[in-house]
């Protein structure tokens, strides 16, 4: 079986993240919001607080401020600057909705939803607030209601919410509409392909339907998600705090490609090469997002630009094999590189594997049986 890997480089190096010395309510909301961008909630609330102290009457100030207690999850001292917020700004429909949510999560599902109907009566186009409003009564088991509050939110923005879809596809389940359910969650999948709730709501369905084994495929991906949630969010804080490094992006490159968000990994892994062009692991991971894709030509390309900068690569010798194999072309080439890889990499079972099959394909069947044996015996010692 021919196979191929991601090179992850594994960066460690601590962050000091350094903003001017403000001197007026508009550059504390300044560096408050880039604190808050990098998810540094603590230090933006001091920022949005001294903003504050220069511009008490600013309900955007005390707006983001709501917001940034709400994630450290402080959620009445997050009520207390929403109405402070409020007070300041009555009709603002944002307010009315992030009040809604805190009750939400305080589990306070009436109050919740007396703050999303506010929302709706000052902007009935909002999207979020229908699909947060069918979130509180899908918890209060209203499945009509809730179903109604989803498609108003899915009719608003038929292609891209993700959230509000999934909402429908638990309606269906609650229903036991299954085929329905099915259909409406993996549509949620199609707009966002590594919405972790999904995969275990898709994985649920199928055991609920018996089919142990689409259970087991959705389960196995739901777990991968779960694993790489933390990973994407440090590897995105980690290029906003590092715009110019490299390793920063291939190694976002590297997470986005095992959710499957192949064009996002693609070009993270052409900004990491914007950034160095030397890095050798950029352009071999550019070429195994190409792989996975199908798409050969570009993935040599890449291989082959990875080689240049460093030819004892064996992995990407290996991969460029097995793309002109895979092609049925040059396979005098194939054979080269498929033979430096097991120079370079002698105990490695695929390189055989790859070997072998080459000399298959061009009919030198005494070497490739030596190869498989080779791949036997190391395949048997890993």
């Amino acid at each position: 079986m021919l196979k191929y890997l991601a090179i992850f480089i594994l960066c460690s190096v601590s962050v000091n993240t350094a903003l001017s010395d403000p001197s007026s309510a508009e550059e504390h909301y300044k560096d408050a919001t880039t604190y808050h961008d990098l998810g540094e909630f603590e230090r933006a609330i001091t920022e949005y607080r001294q903003a504050i102290a220069l511009n008490p009457n600013s309900p955007i100030i005390y707006n983001r401020l709501g917001v940034a207690y709400s994630e450290l999850k402080q959620y009445d001292v997050a009520l207390d600057a929403y109405q402070k917020a409020l007070t300041l700004s009555p009709m603002t429909t944002e307010l009315h909705y992030n009040v809604g949510l805190v009750h939400l999560k305080q589990g306070d599902l009436p109050r919740a939803l007396e703050a999303f109907k506010r929302a709706i009566t000052l902007d009935a186009e909002w999207e979020d607030t229908y699909t947060a409003l069918g979130e509180v009564y899908l918890k209060q088991g209203n499945l009509r209601q809730a179903a109604h509050a989803y498609k108003q939110a899915t009719r608003l923005n038929p292609n891209g919410n993700s959230s509000a879809t999934l909402g429908l596809g638990k309606v269906y389940a609650r229903q036991e509409r299954w085929n329905d359910a099915i259909t409406i969650v993996e549509k949620a999948i199609e707009i966002q392909v590594d919405n972790t709730e999904a995969h275990y709501q898709l994985a649920q369905i199928y055991i609920k339907r018996g089919e142990k084994k689409k259970a087991a495929s959705a389960m196995a991906f739901f777990k991968v998600l779960r694993q790489t949630d933390p990973l994407l969010q440090e590897a995105e804080i980690w290029v906003k705090r590092h715009p110019n490094d490299a390793r920063g992006y291939n190694n976002l490159g590297i997470v986005y490609l095992v959710r499957r968000r192949s064009e996002d990994a693609i070009a993270s892994y052409k900004r990491a090469i914007s950034l160095a062009p030397n890095l050798a692991t950029a352009h071999y991971n550019l070429g195994h997002a190409y792989h996975k894709q199908r798409k050969l030509n570009p993935a040599i390309a890449a291989y082959q630009q990875a080689l240049t900068t460093d030819t004892t690569l064996a992995i990407a010798h290996n991969n460029v094999a097995v793309c002109y194999t895979e092609l049925g072309i040059d396979l005098d080439q194939a054979l080269t590189h498929a033979r430096t890889a097991v120079r370079l990499a002698p105990t490695e079972a695929n390189y055989w594997d790859t070997l072998s099959q080459i000399y298959t394909a061009l009919g030198l069947e005494s070497e490739a049986q030596h190869a498989r044996k080779k791949q036997k015996k190391y395949a048997n010692e890993q």
